[in-house]
C-alpha cells in the first residue's frame, strides 16, 4: 500500500511541477498532510 501511496504522490508532484501546494489539492489533502505523508515515505 505505501509503494501505491508514493507513486500517487510523486505522480501529483511532477504533473505539478513539483508545486507541493498544487499537488496536495490534486489529491485531496492538506497541504501539512502531504508533508508528513512525504516524510513518513522517505519522499524529498
Amino acid at each position: 500500500l505505501e509503494s501505491v501511496e508514493r507513486e500517487a504522490i510523486r505522480q501529483a508532484l511532477e504533473e505539478c511541477r513539483y508545486n507541493k501546494t498544487q499537488a496536495a489539492r490534486k489529491l485531496g489533502l492538506t497541504l501539512r498532510a502531504l508533508r508528513y505523508r512525504m516524510e513518513k515515505l522517505g519522499i524529498s
